[in-house]
């Protein structure tokens, strides 16, 4: 069996989002803040719809319901705490400006083979089975610039993870990407992230693959990925401090899926892209 040649594949997509970042990014002057907290311990809650495809690299798209909470304890000595839904908790280290460390801990909600949305349970998935949740644990290595800030983190499974009826192992990821935050106005706010994932084997197999049990009992091929690079993703958001205490916010998501994750049989379409709107409120 001859390798595959990948370059051709996704050149525009991963072109277009990059050259959109990286646009973005020079545009916007020196003063761009990356901190919402002001020194001042905060909670946001907020809620909204999402719009987007089922799973990464699904062609059939739904709405979901959008949650937001994010509590931030700044500290003097111990640096700043910050629990948040859906992103975990978060633990940033004093004292090693611009630079910085923070310690991880995620939620992967895995997969279920009938999919919740607004309009009911999708099933299009049906007879995969249910790719167990998970604790993720990792950390993040971060420098400050003017213009942004450059990230490199990293989170892995707490526990071996089953699907369809193997083990798979411990499920890892590495996210490397930029991030900028430029207020347009004293209400208006553009957020923007450009990064890439790295995964490992096993979370490539818990994403994209398809072992033999599975493709005996639904429609797909079985299909076995190796790790390496997953995607490009590009996020967007705007922020309207409507009141002091009340914003409204809203952005889009698109990435372009790389090497095996657009050969899976499950990959519909290769570039994909979602929308959210939320309001939110804080004490």
């Amino acid at each position: 069996m001859t390798s595959k040649d990948h370059s051709n594949s996704f050149r525009h997509p991963l072109m277009f989002i990059m050259g959109a970042a990286l646009a973005l990014i020079l545009v916007l002057p020196a003063h761009a803040a990356l901190d919402d907290s002001n020194g001042a311990p905060s909670v946001t809650v907020g809620g909204g719809v999402a719009f987007g495809p089922l799973y990464e690299g699904s062609s059939r798209y739904a709405a979901f319901p959008s949650l937001k909470l994010k509590a931030v304890l700044p500290t003097e000595d111990w640096g700043t705490f910050t629990a948040a839904f859906p992103d975990g908790l978060r633990w940033d280290l004093p004292g090693l400006a611009p630079f910085g460390v923070a310690l991880l801990i995620g939620y992967d909600q895995g997969r279920k083979e009938r999919i919740h949305t607004l309009d009911g349970r999708d099933d299009y998935l049906k007879g995969m089975g249910n790719l167990d949740s998970t604790a993720l644990v990792g950390a993040e290595a971060y420098w400050i610039l003017p213009a942004g800030r450059l990230f490199v983190r990293g989170l892995q499974s707490s526990q071996n993870r089953h699907y369809g009826g193997e083990s798979l192992g411990r499920t890892a990821y590495l996210e490397a990407g930029v991030a900028t935050a430029y207020p347009l106005s004293s209400t208006l706010t553009l957020d923007s992230t450009l990064y890439g994932t790295w995964s490992n084997e096993n979370d490539m197999m818990a994403r994209f693959g398809v072992t033999a049990q599975q493709a005996a009992r639904t429609r797909f091929d079985e299909y076995r990925p190796g790790g390496g690079m997953r995607d490009v993703t590009l996020k967007l958001g705007l922020t309207w401090q409507w009141q002091p205490q009340l914003a409204l916010e809203g952005g889009i998501k698109t990435y372009a899926l790389v090497a095996d994750a657009r050969d899976s049989p499950l990959t519909g379409e290769k570039v994909g892209a979602g929308a959210y709107l939320n309001a939110l409120y804080r004490f």
